[in-house]
Formats: structure tokens, sequence, C-alpha cells
């Protein structure tokens, strides 16, 4: 009976082991190569602890006010995302922004989601019919109500919370 007993919590030791691991991101599998290289990105919030909820719109998303976030942005968006306002994306840029549970996960570069912004289109003032959201690595480009929602609050950024003027602000 100990013997069987055993076995069952070797069994369960194993599947939760399994279980936790694969809740770190494994960027080897994504399937888009628009933002597949994106670690080699610049990484606007390079330096910053980049927790809490300094916008007071996050909510229960990107982790939450107790997740951790760094945000990548790719060689066609990172000149204009990084300066000064009025912002408007070219045509190209991806934003990634890669979540975190906890300062240990964050601490640990031990990510457990991303979510992705792709500029498809251009106008001569900034509209969230521009943007394709993406949740997760391999995830669908695609108009996200809920991702547009929130993202309205920053429609005078191009949709974007993470600019140069927030991250000298913050």
């Amino acid at each position: 009976m100990k013997s069987k007993t055993n076995k069952m919590r070797l069994g369960l030791l194993l599947s939760t082991v399994v279980l936790f691991a694969g809740c770190s991101a494994d960027y080897t599998k994504i399937s888009d190569n628009r933002w597949a290289g994106f670690k080699n990105w610049t990484k606007i919030t390079e330096g910053k602890t980049a927790t809490g909820d300094t916008t007071g719109f996050v909510g229960n998303v990107h982790k939450g006010r107790n997740g951790y976030r760094d945000v990548y942005v790719n060689d066609i968006g990172a000149k204009t995302l990084q300066g000064s306002a009025p912002y408007n994306l070219p045509v190209g840029t991806v934003i990634v922004k890669e979540q975190f549970d906890d300062l240990k996960a964050f601490k640990s570069q031990k990510p457990t989601d991303l979510t992705i912004m792709v500029k498809l289109a251009s106008s001569k003032t900034p509209s969230a019919k521009n943007w394709g959201w993406i949740a997760g690595q391999n995830g669908k480009v695609e108009q996200n109500n809920f991702c547009i929602g929130c993202h309205t609050i920053a429609a005078k950024d191009d949709f974007v919370f993470t600019t140069g003027d927030f991250l000298r602000k913050h």
C-alpha cells in the first residue's frame, strides 16, 4: 500500500512540475516572423521597474497591478516610440509586451504571456483600425474589441501607453 501511495505522490509531483514548466514561455515556437525575434529588439522599458498601474487602467489585464511587464518595439517603430508626442507610428511597427506573474518571475525572466500590437495601416490621425492585436505568442492578428476598448484611452498616443513621454514621467 505504501509503495502505491508513493507512486501516486511521485506521479502528482511530476505532473505538477510539467504543468509549471509549461507556464514559462518558449519563444522558439513563435510562428509569426513579425515578432519571432523580439528579444533582440529595443526594450523600451530597459532600466524601468514595469509594474503597478501608473495609468489607472490595468485592472486585471497584463497580469494586473502585481504583475511585471517588459515592452519591446521593432526597429521600424523604435525611434518614433522613444521620441516625443505626437505619436503616429509607422506601418510595420510591432510592439510586444512580455508579462510576468510577479517580482520573482520578473527577476528570473520567466514570463508567462505575451500581448502584441502590429501597425497594419496608416492615417493622418491615429485610429484603432490601423492596429492588429494579438493575445499570446501564436495568436491571430485581429481587430480585438477588448484590446481596443482599453487602448482607446491612449488614442492621442496612437493607442500605445508605453511611449517615450510616458517613460520619462514614470
